[in-house]
C-alpha cells in the first residue's frame, strides 16, 4: 500500500457540499475534453464530488497496479477525508467501469452504495494491442510488436515505454526538438499509464460481480446489456441521450447521470 500523500493522486475532492458523496471514476480525453466527473461538478456544485483517476495513479516511477491495488487506494483515500454520511455514489466511466464496481464493493461494508455505470466496457487483449498500435503511429513509429501481455506486467510496460520512448525520440529528431521537453514527456508518461491501465483491467478478468448490497444502474445503449457475471435484471438499464459519437461526454450525459442518483 502506498502512503497517503502518494495515494492522493488517484483520489481528490473537485467540490465541496451536502448530500450524499459521488465518486466518479474516470479520465482524461486526448482531445482535452471535460471530463465526466468535471462536468458533474458543473453541474452540482453543492453535492461533495470525488475524481478518481486511475491514469493520474500510474505516473513518475509507478509503471503499472492491479486495479484492485487502485480500488483499494481510492477506497482509503476517500474513506480517511470522508467522515460524514452513510451514503454514496460511484460512477464508473466507460473503461474504468471494473474500478468502479471495486470501489463501491469496497464501501458497501460500512455505507449504502449506489453504483453507476455509463457506458461500461471491460478491456481484453485487443484493446490494449490497439492502444498500443495506435499510439505507435502517433509517434511515426508503428511496426514494432507489442510486448508479452502473459508476461509480468511490470516487465510488460517496461517494454511498452522503451518501445514508446524510442518512437518519442525519433519523432523529436524529426521536428529538430529536445525530447526531454516537458511536452514530449508527458505524452510519453500519458501513452504509458493508458496502456498500463487497460492492461490492468485486462489482468482483471473476470469482471467482478457488484455485491448483493450495491444498487447498480446502467446507461448504456447497448441492445440486451446484461451486467457480466449477474442475471438479467440485476440492474437498472437506462439508455444514453444522443450523441455524435459514442464515447461523448457532454453536459446531457451528465445531467443524465444526476437524475440516476436521486
Amino acid at each position: 500500500m502506498r502512503s497517503s500523500a502518494e495515494a492522493g493522486q488517484i483520489c481528490r475532492q473537485l467540490t465541496d457540499g451536502d448530500g450524499p458523496a459521488i465518486l466518479v471514476a474516470d479520465f482524461q480525453a486526448f482531445n482535452g475534453a471535460p471530463r465526466l466527473s468535471q462536468l458533474l461538478s458543473d453541474a452540482a456544485p453543492d453535492r461533495r464530488i470525488y475524481q478518481l483517476d486511475p491514469l493520474g495513479a500510474l505516473t513518475g516511477e509507478r509503471r503499472y497496479a492491479a486495479v484492485p491495488e487502485m480500488a483499494e487506494e481510492s477506497a482509503a483515500a476517500f474513506e480517511s477525508s470522508e467522515t460524514s454520511g452513510q451514503q454514496v455514489f460511484v460512477v464508473g466511466h466507460c473503461s474504468a467501469t471494473g474500478l468502479g464496481i471495486r470501489v463501491a464493493n469496497l464501501l458497501a461494508g460500512t455505507r449504502d452504495v449506489t453504483a453507476v455505470l455509463v457506458q461500461p466496457s471491460w478491456p481484453g487483449t485487443e484493446h490494449v494491442t490497439e492502444r498500443f498500435a495506435e499510439f505507435q503511429g502517433k509517434l511515426g513509429a508503428s511496426g514494432r510488436a507489442c510486448p508479452d501481455l502473459e508476461g509480468d506486467p511490470q516487465d510488460c510496460v517496461a517494454g511498452i515505454e522503451k518501445i514508446f520512448r524510442t518512437g518519442l525520440v525519433d519523432l523529436a529528431t524529426r521536428l529538430d526538438l529536445d525530447p526531454d521537453q516537458p511536452a514530449f514527456t508527458d505524452l510519453l508518461t500519458t501513452y504509458r499509464g493508458w496502456v498500463s491501465f487497460l492492461l490492468a483491467c485486462r489482468n482483471d478478468q473476470p469482471a467482478q460481480i457488484p455485491a448483493d448490497g450495491v444498487t447498480v444502474s446502467v446507461l448504456t445503449d447497448e441492445p440486451g446489456f446484461v451486467l457480466p457475471g449477474t442475471a438479467p435484471g440485476r440492474c437498472r438499464i437506462t439508455p444514453p441521450p444522443p450523441l455524435e459519437k459514442p464515447d461523448a461526454v457532454t453536459p446531457e450525459l451528465a445531467k443524465l447521470v444526476l437524475e440516476q442518483l436521486g
